[in-house]
């Protein structure tokens, strides 16, 4: 069945981007994303209408979220809400699309409906929301709603990493280095988790990281680079991860001397610069 679990990443998380993918933006939208962006909802909200009503698929993005979340002068209304994901998926926005097919397959606001919801869920992934491209492959490797496809599943991921996406950078290394909808291949594996680290995902930085602490006999400068990589990650992450990586911190700091240390947040400093 196709729920909230086959769908893997929630509307919330686009709520700090309301703009994601490309849309071509009426005049004077940027203001409206601007007090969006800022938490002014009250302000984002009289700026987005009238480009909503005007046909701007971004306005009317950004007014579903609001309407979801109950932001600003927006009572929560989930079925608002799916009213004008419906309309800005219609206009062609990705992040709508991808919300309406979240709508649609849990029933926020919308009567259950699995065939529309994947029919969204396929329109959203064709735009290039990796989120949506993301669930779709989750999809293929469990055999939901359609057939599994483990091969397809690895292709879609590739093609979420090749478009920016940390997590896919890190999830398509993994599947590489055991051999998942792809030829085996522990070294190239490796290389795009590495990547992956290199852009700030913190599971990988938190592989890497733990991989070094189970190293006995890793010389001191492998150590340092753990200790960067579970600093970086704890910065990053949240709840379980963000314990994991402090933990993993404190048991590599045991390793190094004060000099060693100061070398490893000189290593964090780089690796956040990479980022920015």
């Amino acid at each position: 069945m196709l729920g909230r679990s086959a769908i893997v990443f929630s509307i919330a998380i686009l709520l700090a981007s309301p703009c994601a993918t490309a849309q071509t933006r009426a005049p004077g939208y940027e203001l409206a994303d601007a007090y969006f962006r800022k938490g002014n909802f009250s302000s984002a909200y009289l700026t987005a209408l009238p480009h909503a009503h005007a046909g701007d698929a971004r306005a009317q993005y950004m007014l579903g979220l609001m309407s979801f979340h109950g932001l600003g002068p927006i009572a929560r209304d989930r079925m608002e809400a799916a009213r004008w994901f419906a309309q800005a998926a219609g206009n062609g926005n990705g992040d709508a699309q991808y919300a309406l097919a979240q709508a649609f397959a849990s029933g926020d606001g919308v009567p259950v409906d699995k065939p529309r919801a994947m029919q969204w869920l396929e329109r959203a992934a064709q735009t290039g929301q990796t989120a949506a491209i993301m669930s779709l492959a989750r999809l293929l490797d469990e055999g939901i709603e359609i057939p599994a496809d483990r091969a397809r599943a690895t292709e879609l991921v590739r093609r979420a990493a090749d478009l920016g996406d940390t997590r896919a950078l890190f999830m398509l290394g993994e599947r590489i280095a055991n051999g998942v909808g792809a030829a085996k291949d522990p070294r190239a594996g490796a290389e795009w988790i590495r990547r992956a680290a290199e852009r700030g995902e913190p599971l990988a930085l938190l592989k890497l990281a733990r991989e070094i602490l189970a190293d006995d006999s890793a010389p001191p400068a492998d150590v340092i680079e753990a200790h960067a990589y579970a600093a970086y990650a704890e910065e990053l992450s949240l709840g379980e991860t963000k314990k994991a990586a402090a933990t993993i911190k404190g048991e590599l700091a045991q390793r190094l001397t004060p000099t060693e240390t100061a070398t490893a947040g000189d290593r964090l400093r780089v690796l956040r610069a990479k980022r920015s």
